[in-house]
């Protein structure tokens, strides 16, 4: 979305995805997809969608699993499966039992109902059961589910490693997350941080900025978003809506090469509408989709 007719992007989205209902979660599943849900929350509907990451093209989407059923979730995905929960009560959803689909097509592999989903890597998988005390730990068959040695509680220290170290792995995939912009931080305030907060402060001058300011440093450029007032609501003039702007400069430069809208109408700051991995930059746009843009590509 063009913001004001004038600035041209010096890049277009490599791709956009949505599907039905408001982007709920989304994981990575191996290095080149993600897998994700969508939820009408009028209807209870739950959407499940897969797609490659490097096109845009999508394995699965708007899929019914057991007729939309809204009391399952998205625990966690790798290249070839996804992997499910269900929940009783969406107000206090106590995962059980884990849910094999096949990523490709939605095809349900199998079902485990002893051990809940710890998390999972290329190739082995691990549950969970709680106990009164402590936790027992399980790895489980990727071809049907069954149990394939259960872990003595003397290894449960070890197990939570192998998380750990999956998870750090996961994380340091050249992924940056945003952090708060804070004006006052000296260390903002010197060298080439100064430089960084002189295009921030020079991209929300004079345009009443409300709330945090978030960014990301990619190499030579910084991503960061702000929000400006979008007018009250017409059925309750003390409800004000604030338009969520995502900006890409060029830090050397001073140059600003993208922008976009993250929320036209939100009624309050959202973080963490965005990211980047490796080199490319993913956010989402009013909830509904996924935009992703290959900052390389950007001349």
């Amino acid at each position: 979305m063009k913001l004001y007719g004038v600035f041209k992007n010096r890049v277009k989205p490599g791709w956009v995805f949505s599907q039905n209902g408001n982007m709920w979660r989304f994981v990575f599943a191996g290095r080149h997809a993600i897998a994700g849900e969508t939820r009408d929350t009028e209807k209870n509907i739950l959407y499940i969608f897969a797609l490659n990451t490097l096109t845009g093209n999508t394995y699965i989407k708007n899929y019914l699993f057991e007729n939309g059923n809204y009391r399952i979730a998205i625990e966690g995905a790798n290249s070839s499966m996804i992997f499910l929960n269900r929940f009783d009560n969406p107000e206090l959803p106590y995962h059980k039992n884990i849910i094999a689909l096949d990523i490709h097509t939605g095809r349900k592999l199998w079902e485990h109902g002893e051990y809940n989903y710890f998390f999972c890597t290329e190739d082995k998988l691990y549950g969970i059961k709680q106990k009164f005390e402590s936790a027992e730990f399980a790895e489980l068959d990727m071809i049907d589910g069954s149990v394939v040695c259960v872990f003595p509680e003397t290894q449960n220290s070890f197990i939570y490693g192998l998380k750990k170290k999956s998870d750090e792995e996961l994380f340091d995939e050249n992924v940056n997350y945003p952090c708060d912009w804070n004006p006052s931080d000296n260390d903002l305030n010197t060298g080439e941080n100064e430089c960084i907060s002189g295009i921030i402060r020079k991209e929300i001058e004079n345009k009443d900025n409300k709330g945090a300011v978030e960014y990301v440093r990619k190499d030579n450029l910084i991503i960061f978003n702000y929000y400006i007032p979008a007018g009250t609501d017409v059925k309750d003039i003390n409800r004000m809506f604030y338009r969520n702007i995502l900006c890409v400069y060029d830090i050397s430069g001073s140059e600003k090469l993208f922008e976009d809208i993250l929320n036209d109408k939100s009624n309050f700051n959202v973080p963490d509408n965005f990211f980047t991995r490796d080199n490319i930059l993913y956010y989402l746009r009013e909830k509904k989709e996924i935009v992703c843009v290959n900052l390389a590509n950007i001349p």
